[in-house]
Protein backbone atom coordinates (compact mmCIF):
# COMPACT_ATOMS: atom_id res chain seq x y z
CA UNK A 1 0.00 0.00 0.00
CA UNK A 2 2.49 1.99 1.07
CA UNK A 3 4.58 1.57 -2.47
CA UNK A 4 1.28 2.48 -4.47
CA UNK A 5 0.93 5.67 -2.27
CA UNK A 6 4.88 7.12 -2.98
CA UNK A 7 4.30 5.79 -6.75
CA UNK A 8 1.17 8.11 -6.79
CA UNK A 9 3.27 11.12 -4.87
CA UNK A 10 6.00 10.83 -7.70
CA UNK A 11 3.62 10.81 -10.66
CA UNK A 12 1.95 13.83 -8.94
CA UNK A 13 5.10 15.69 -8.50
CA UNK A 14 6.38 14.52 -12.42
CA UNK A 15 3.51 15.56 -13.90
CA UNK A 16 3.42 19.00 -12.12
CA UNK A 17 7.05 19.50 -13.35
CA UNK A 18 6.02 18.11 -17.28
CA UNK A 19 2.75 19.89 -17.30
CA UNK A 20 3.15 22.80 -20.25
CA UNK A 21 2.89 25.82 -19.19
CA UNK A 22 0.65 28.47 -19.97
CA UNK A 23 2.12 31.46 -22.60
CA UNK A 24 1.74 34.96 -23.24
CA UNK A 25 2.59 35.69 -26.59
CA UNK A 26 2.48 40.39 -26.85
CA UNK A 27 0.63 41.69 -28.64
CA UNK A 28 -1.02 38.83 -30.23
CA UNK A 29 -2.73 37.35 -27.44
CA UNK A 30 -3.73 40.25 -25.29
CA UNK A 31 -7.16 42.02 -25.18
CA UNK A 32 -7.86 45.32 -26.22
CA UNK A 33 -7.87 47.35 -24.02
CA UNK A 34 -5.76 45.69 -21.43
CA UNK A 35 -6.62 45.32 -18.20
CA UNK A 36 -3.91 45.53 -15.55
CA UNK A 37 -1.86 42.19 -15.76
CA UNK A 38 -0.28 41.41 -12.02
CA UNK A 39 1.17 38.10 -11.31
CA UNK A 40 2.53 36.91 -8.00
CA UNK A 41 6.10 38.62 -8.27
CA UNK A 42 4.13 42.02 -8.66
CA UNK A 43 3.79 43.51 -12.26
CA UNK A 44 3.61 41.46 -15.45
CA UNK A 45 6.86 42.41 -17.10
CA UNK A 46 7.21 40.22 -20.45
CA UNK A 47 10.91 38.81 -21.12
CA UNK A 48 9.91 38.36 -24.66
CA UNK A 49 7.63 38.08 -27.36
CA UNK A 50 6.36 35.15 -25.13
CA UNK A 51 6.50 34.40 -21.52
CA UNK A 52 5.47 31.81 -19.80
CA UNK A 53 3.05 31.62 -16.50
CA UNK A 54 3.71 28.11 -15.15
CA UNK A 55 2.07 25.62 -13.76
CA UNK A 56 -0.18 26.49 -10.48
CA UNK A 57 0.68 30.25 -10.85
CA UNK A 58 -2.00 32.42 -10.96
CA UNK A 59 -2.45 35.49 -13.28
CA UNK A 60 -4.60 38.84 -11.84
CA UNK A 61 -6.31 41.11 -14.35
CA UNK A 62 -7.35 44.37 -13.06
CA UNK A 63 -9.15 47.17 -14.91
CA UNK A 64 -8.70 50.14 -12.88
CA UNK A 65 -11.06 53.03 -13.24
CA UNK A 66 -14.87 53.65 -11.84
CA UNK A 67 -17.11 52.26 -13.71
CA UNK A 68 -13.95 49.86 -15.63
CA UNK A 69 -14.61 46.07 -15.85
CA UNK A 70 -13.59 42.54 -17.21
CA UNK A 71 -16.02 43.41 -20.07
CA UNK A 72 -17.35 39.69 -20.45
CA UNK A 73 -17.12 38.62 -16.55
CA UNK A 74 -18.70 42.61 -15.75
CA UNK A 75 -16.38 42.19 -12.86
CA UNK A 76 -13.29 44.73 -11.81
CA UNK A 77 -10.79 42.07 -10.74
CA UNK A 78 -10.76 38.63 -12.17
CA UNK A 79 -7.93 36.16 -10.85
CA UNK A 80 -7.02 33.03 -13.66
CA UNK A 81 -4.86 30.34 -12.67
CA UNK A 82 -2.31 28.26 -15.13
CA UNK A 83 -3.45 24.47 -15.68
CA UNK A 84 -2.10 22.31 -18.22
CA UNK A 85 -1.39 25.43 -20.27
CA UNK A 86 -4.67 26.86 -20.33
CA UNK A 87 -5.50 29.39 -17.75
CA UNK A 88 -8.79 28.81 -15.39
CA UNK A 89 -11.05 31.23 -13.68
CA UNK A 90 -10.29 30.82 -10.03
CA UNK A 91 -14.06 31.42 -8.82
CA UNK A 92 -15.90 29.46 -11.45
CA UNK A 93 -13.38 27.08 -12.39
CA UNK A 94 -14.17 27.46 -15.74
CA UNK A 95 -11.40 28.10 -18.84
CA UNK A 96 -10.44 31.46 -19.88
CA UNK A 97 -8.91 33.04 -23.23
CA UNK A 98 -7.00 35.74 -22.21
CA UNK A 99 -7.89 37.82 -25.38
CA UNK A 100 -11.36 37.75 -25.02
CA UNK A 101 -10.67 39.63 -21.58
CA UNK A 102 -10.88 43.02 -22.28
CA UNK A 103 -11.58 46.28 -20.14
CA UNK A 104 -14.50 48.79 -20.51
CA UNK A 105 -11.55 51.38 -21.45
CA UNK A 106 -7.71 51.60 -20.64
CA UNK A 107 -7.10 51.48 -17.08
CA UNK A 108 -6.49 54.66 -14.88
CA UNK A 109 -3.34 55.01 -12.91
CA UNK A 110 -2.75 56.70 -9.24
CA UNK A 111 -0.22 58.90 -8.05
CA UNK A 112 0.23 58.10 -4.72
CA UNK A 113 2.27 60.75 -2.32
CA UNK A 114 4.36 58.62 -0.25
CA UNK A 115 6.41 59.90 2.92
CA UNK A 116 9.25 58.41 1.88
CA UNK A 117 12.45 61.19 1.31
CA UNK A 118 14.62 60.87 -1.83
CA UNK A 119 17.52 62.82 -3.33
CA UNK A 120 19.30 63.24 0.30
CA UNK A 121 15.70 64.90 1.70
CA UNK A 122 15.17 67.25 -1.05
CA UNK A 123 12.01 65.54 -1.75
CA UNK A 124 9.38 63.04 -1.43
CA UNK A 125 8.51 59.91 -3.45
CA UNK A 126 5.48 59.86 -5.41
CA UNK A 127 4.92 56.41 -6.78
CA UNK A 128 2.36 55.59 -9.79
CA UNK A 129 0.71 53.11 -10.76
CA UNK A 130 -2.66 50.76 -9.97
CA UNK A 131 -3.83 49.56 -6.70
CA UNK A 132 -4.75 45.93 -7.02
CA UNK A 133 -6.52 44.00 -4.39
CA UNK A 134 -4.92 46.33 -1.26
CA UNK A 135 -1.16 45.76 -3.13
CA UNK A 136 -0.37 48.94 -4.95
CA UNK A 137 2.34 48.09 -7.97
CA UNK A 138 4.40 51.20 -9.59
CA UNK A 139 4.86 51.74 -12.70
CA UNK A 140 7.46 54.16 -12.33
CA UNK A 141 8.93 56.52 -9.58
CA UNK A 142 8.84 60.85 -9.01
CA UNK A 143 11.34 62.63 -6.59
CA UNK A 144 9.38 65.44 -5.89
CA UNK A 145 9.89 68.67 -4.39
CA UNK A 146 6.93 69.98 -3.03
CA UNK A 147 8.08 73.06 -1.73
CA UNK A 148 9.64 74.50 -4.55
CA UNK A 149 7.13 72.60 -7.06
CA UNK A 150 9.91 71.26 -8.81
CA UNK A 151 10.62 67.28 -10.27
CA UNK A 152 13.80 66.22 -8.94
CA UNK A 153 13.50 63.23 -11.45
CA UNK A 154 11.43 60.86 -12.75
CA UNK A 155 12.90 57.27 -12.52
CA UNK A 156 12.06 54.18 -14.66
CA UNK A 157 12.80 51.45 -16.26
CA UNK A 158 12.89 50.58 -19.89
CA UNK A 159 11.89 46.83 -20.79
CA UNK A 160 14.11 45.73 -23.37
CA UNK A 161 13.00 42.59 -23.80
CA UNK A 162 9.84 43.51 -24.80
CA UNK A 163 10.82 46.87 -26.65
CA UNK A 164 10.39 45.05 -30.30
CA UNK A 165 6.49 43.69 -28.91
CA UNK A 166 4.79 46.70 -26.91
CA UNK A 167 1.59 48.42 -27.51
CA UNK A 168 1.88 51.25 -30.27
CA UNK A 169 -1.32 52.98 -28.79
CA UNK A 170 -1.80 56.73 -30.17
CA UNK A 171 -4.60 57.04 -27.24
CA UNK A 172 -3.76 60.06 -25.28
CA UNK A 173 -4.85 60.99 -21.61
CA UNK A 174 -5.18 64.13 -20.14
CA UNK A 175 -2.50 65.29 -17.79
CA UNK A 176 -3.69 65.48 -13.90
CA UNK A 177 -2.29 67.91 -11.70
CA UNK A 178 -2.34 65.18 -8.77
CA UNK A 179 0.81 66.32 -5.98
CA UNK A 180 0.77 69.87 -7.16
CA UNK A 181 -0.13 73.03 -5.43
CA UNK A 182 -1.70 74.19 -8.24
CA UNK A 183 -5.34 72.15 -9.54
CA UNK A 184 -5.23 70.16 -12.93
CA UNK A 185 -7.67 73.12 -14.40
CA UNK A 186 -5.74 75.70 -13.32
CA UNK A 187 -2.50 73.71 -14.69
CA UNK A 188 -4.25 72.95 -18.14
CA UNK A 189 -4.48 76.90 -18.56
CA UNK A 190 -1.00 77.57 -18.14
CA UNK A 191 0.10 75.78 -21.25
CA UNK A 192 -2.96 76.41 -23.06
CA UNK A 193 -1.66 78.52 -26.34
CA UNK A 194 -3.69 81.94 -25.43
CA UNK A 195 -1.93 82.26 -21.78
CA UNK A 196 1.35 81.51 -23.36
CA UNK A 197 0.88 84.32 -25.89
CA UNK A 198 -0.48 86.50 -22.98
CA UNK A 199 2.94 85.90 -20.38
CA UNK A 200 5.16 86.47 -23.57
CA UNK A 201 3.81 89.95 -24.34
CA UNK A 202 4.41 90.73 -20.73
CA UNK A 203 7.77 89.55 -21.69
CA UNK A 204 8.12 90.95 -24.84
CA UNK A 205 5.42 93.24 -25.64
CA UNK A 206 2.62 92.50 -28.04
CA UNK A 207 4.48 91.69 -31.08
CA UNK A 208 6.24 89.08 -29.71
CA UNK A 209 7.27 86.11 -31.99
CA UNK A 210 8.51 83.20 -29.84
CA UNK A 211 4.75 81.46 -29.16
CA UNK A 212 2.25 80.85 -32.25
CA UNK A 213 0.02 78.53 -33.25
CA UNK A 214 3.45 76.10 -34.28
CA UNK A 215 5.42 77.46 -32.08
CA UNK A 216 4.64 76.53 -28.04
CA UNK A 217 5.80 74.96 -24.90
CA UNK A 218 4.81 71.64 -25.20
CA UNK A 219 3.93 69.18 -21.79
CA UNK A 220 7.87 67.65 -21.95
CA UNK A 221 7.38 63.99 -20.80
CA UNK A 222 10.29 63.33 -18.13
CA UNK A 223 9.16 59.82 -18.38
CA UNK A 224 7.57 58.90 -21.84
CA UNK A 225 4.73 57.18 -22.53
CA UNK A 226 6.64 55.25 -25.62
CA UNK A 227 9.02 53.82 -23.36
CA UNK A 228 6.64 51.30 -21.80
CA UNK A 229 4.97 47.74 -23.29
CA UNK A 230 1.11 48.61 -21.93
CA UNK A 231 -1.22 51.02 -22.88
CA UNK A 232 -2.50 51.45 -19.29
CA UNK A 233 1.64 51.51 -18.19
CA UNK A 234 1.83 54.24 -21.16
CA UNK A 235 -1.02 56.43 -20.09
CA UNK A 236 0.03 56.22 -16.88
CA UNK A 237 2.82 58.74 -17.36
CA UNK A 238 0.63 61.76 -17.97
CA UNK A 239 1.07 63.67 -14.88
CA UNK A 240 1.68 67.21 -14.46
CA UNK A 241 4.38 65.70 -12.04
CA UNK A 242 6.16 64.02 -14.75
CA UNK A 243 6.75 67.10 -17.29
CA UNK A 244 8.30 70.05 -17.86
CA UNK A 245 7.25 73.10 -20.12
CA UNK A 246 9.59 72.12 -23.14
CA UNK A 247 9.28 73.65 -26.77
CA UNK A 248 7.44 71.50 -29.39
CA UNK A 249 10.17 71.90 -31.81
CA UNK A 250 12.50 70.26 -29.21
CA UNK A 251 10.11 67.70 -27.92
CA UNK A 252 9.48 66.28 -31.44
CA UNK A 253 12.86 66.78 -32.41
CA UNK A 254 16.26 66.01 -31.15
CA UNK A 255 14.63 65.22 -27.11
CA UNK A 256 12.71 62.42 -29.26
CA UNK A 257 15.71 61.01 -30.81
CA UNK A 258 17.55 60.82 -27.52
CA UNK A 259 14.04 58.98 -26.48
CA UNK A 260 14.24 56.78 -29.21
CA UNK A 261 18.15 56.41 -28.97
CA UNK A 262 17.31 55.02 -25.43
CA UNK A 263 14.86 52.83 -26.32
CA UNK A 264 16.97 51.27 -29.29
CA UNK A 265 19.27 50.70 -27.04
CA UNK A 266 17.40 48.86 -24.30
CA UNK A 267 16.24 47.08 -27.15
CA UNK A 268 19.80 45.70 -28.49
CA UNK A 269 20.24 45.01 -25.14
CA UNK A 270 17.45 42.98 -24.58
CA UNK A 271 17.38 44.00 -20.76
CA UNK A 272 16.21 46.65 -18.49
CA UNK A 273 17.71 49.90 -18.65
CA UNK A 274 17.57 52.38 -15.81
CA UNK A 275 16.72 55.86 -16.69
CA UNK A 276 16.70 59.25 -14.59
CA UNK A 277 14.83 62.36 -16.40
CA UNK A 278 14.89 65.90 -15.27
CA UNK A 279 15.69 69.32 -16.08
CA UNK A 280 17.79 72.16 -15.28
CA UNK A 281 18.60 75.70 -15.14
CA UNK A 282 15.71 78.26 -15.78
CA UNK A 283 15.31 79.35 -19.52
CA UNK A 284 16.60 82.75 -20.02
CA UNK A 285 15.39 84.60 -24.14
CA UNK A 286 17.37 87.68 -25.52
CA UNK A 287 14.61 90.39 -26.11
CA UNK A 288 15.10 91.16 -29.36
CA UNK A 289 14.09 94.63 -28.88
CA UNK A 290 17.06 95.90 -25.72
CA UNK A 291 18.92 92.03 -25.82
CA UNK A 292 18.37 91.36 -22.21
CA UNK A 293 17.48 88.45 -21.11
CA UNK A 294 14.52 87.52 -19.30
CA UNK A 295 13.53 84.26 -17.21
CA UNK A 296 10.89 81.97 -18.54
CA UNK A 297 7.79 81.13 -16.39
CA UNK A 298 4.34 79.54 -17.11
CA UNK A 299 2.98 81.52 -13.99
CA UNK A 300 3.05 84.45 -12.96
CA UNK A 301 3.75 83.13 -9.64
CA UNK A 302 6.78 82.11 -10.84
CA UNK A 303 6.42 78.01 -9.81
CA UNK A 304 6.65 76.88 -13.16
CA UNK A 305 9.90 77.32 -14.68
CA UNK A 306 10.29 76.41 -18.55
CA UNK A 307 13.92 74.64 -17.60
CA UNK A 308 16.88 75.67 -19.59
CA UNK A 309 18.07 72.21 -20.09
CA UNK A 310 16.65 68.55 -20.03
CA UNK A 311 18.59 65.75 -19.34
CA UNK A 312 18.74 61.81 -19.44
CA UNK A 313 20.48 59.42 -17.53
CA UNK A 314 20.65 55.62 -18.70
CA UNK A 315 22.45 53.07 -16.80
CA UNK A 316 22.49 49.47 -17.40
CA UNK A 317 25.72 46.85 -16.04
CA UNK A 318 26.95 46.56 -19.26
CA UNK A 319 27.47 49.70 -20.32
CA UNK A 320 31.43 51.05 -19.60
CA UNK A 321 29.71 54.27 -17.54
CA UNK A 322 26.79 55.62 -17.15
CA UNK A 323 25.74 58.21 -19.97
CA UNK A 324 23.78 61.17 -19.96
CA UNK A 325 21.84 62.99 -22.76
CA UNK A 326 21.56 66.95 -22.47
CA UNK A 327 19.20 68.54 -24.46
CA UNK A 328 18.75 72.46 -24.88
CA UNK A 329 15.89 73.92 -24.34
CA UNK A 330 15.99 76.55 -26.69
CA UNK A 331 15.24 76.61 -30.46
CA UNK A 332 15.59 80.35 -30.81
CA UNK A 333 19.53 80.82 -30.59
CA UNK A 334 22.31 79.16 -32.88
CA UNK A 335 24.44 77.28 -30.70
CA UNK A 336 27.65 75.08 -31.22
CA UNK A 337 30.20 73.09 -28.56
CA UNK A 338 30.57 76.52 -26.44
CA UNK A 339 27.54 75.60 -24.65
CA UNK A 340 28.93 72.01 -23.60
CA UNK A 341 29.26 71.71 -19.75
CA UNK A 342 30.98 68.27 -19.48
CA UNK A 343 33.20 66.07 -22.09
CA UNK A 344 31.11 65.36 -25.01
CA UNK A 345 31.15 61.14 -25.42
CA UNK A 346 28.00 60.47 -27.84
CA UNK A 347 30.84 59.77 -30.20
CA UNK A 348 32.94 57.37 -27.84
CA UNK A 349 29.33 55.08 -27.15
CA UNK A 350 28.29 55.36 -30.89
CA UNK A 351 25.37 57.64 -29.83
CA UNK A 352 26.11 60.49 -31.91
CA UNK A 353 23.87 61.72 -34.51
CA UNK A 354 24.26 64.17 -36.53
CA UNK A 355 21.53 66.14 -35.73
CA UNK A 356 22.26 66.55 -32.32
CA UNK A 357 24.16 69.41 -33.19
CA UNK A 358 20.87 71.00 -34.82
CA UNK A 359 19.86 73.83 -32.09
CA UNK A 360 16.58 75.02 -33.89
CA UNK A 361 15.59 71.14 -32.45
CA UNK A 362 17.33 71.29 -29.35
CA UNK A 363 21.09 71.24 -29.43
CA UNK A 364 22.07 67.65 -27.49
CA UNK A 365 25.42 65.93 -26.13
CA UNK A 366 26.03 63.02 -24.62
CA UNK A 367 28.71 63.02 -20.89
CA UNK A 368 29.60 60.91 -18.48
CA UNK A 369 27.50 60.90 -15.55
CA UNK A 370 30.47 61.80 -13.06
CA UNK A 371 31.75 64.50 -15.40
CA UNK A 372 28.26 65.79 -15.69
CA UNK A 373 27.77 65.70 -12.04
CA UNK A 374 30.85 67.57 -11.09
CA UNK A 375 29.84 70.35 -13.74
CA UNK A 376 25.89 70.69 -13.24
CA UNK A 377 26.11 69.82 -9.16
CA UNK A 378 29.01 71.09 -8.26
CA UNK A 379 29.21 68.22 -6.12
CA UNK A 380 31.72 64.58 -6.86
CA UNK A 381 28.96 62.32 -6.90
CA UNK A 382 25.42 61.57 -7.78
CA UNK A 383 22.44 61.53 -5.18
CA UNK A 384 19.75 60.13 -7.01
CA UNK A 385 18.45 57.13 -5.30
CA UNK A 386 19.08 53.87 -6.75
CA UNK A 387 16.44 50.29 -7.19
CA UNK A 388 17.55 47.58 -5.15
CA UNK A 389 20.50 45.55 -7.46
CA UNK A 390 21.74 48.67 -9.40
CA UNK A 391 25.15 50.92 -8.32
CA UNK A 392 26.33 53.92 -9.89
CA UNK A 393 29.57 53.45 -12.23
CA UNK A 394 33.11 54.93 -10.94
Amino acid sequence: MFKLWLKFQIFLAVGSVLADPCTISIPTDLPDPQPVFVTQQGLFRPINQVTEVQEGEELTLHCAGKGNVVVPLKQQTVTLVCRGGDFYNTETDEQQTLKDLKCTRIPTSELQVTETTCADGAGVFYEVGFLVNDNFHSVFTICYDSANEHTIYSRSLVNGAAQSFKINDSTRRAFKADGLRFSTTATNNFYVNKNQKSRFASYFGAKQAFVNRTSFLARGHMAPDADFVFSYEQLATYYYANCAPEWQVVNAGNWLRVENAVRKLASQLGSDVLTYTSTLGVLELTNPTDNKETQIYLDKTELIPAPEWYYKIVMHPSLAADVVFITRNNPFEDVGKEVEFCTNVCDKYDLDLSYYEDSRHGYTFCCELNDFWVAAMNTDSPNFDLPDGWSYKN
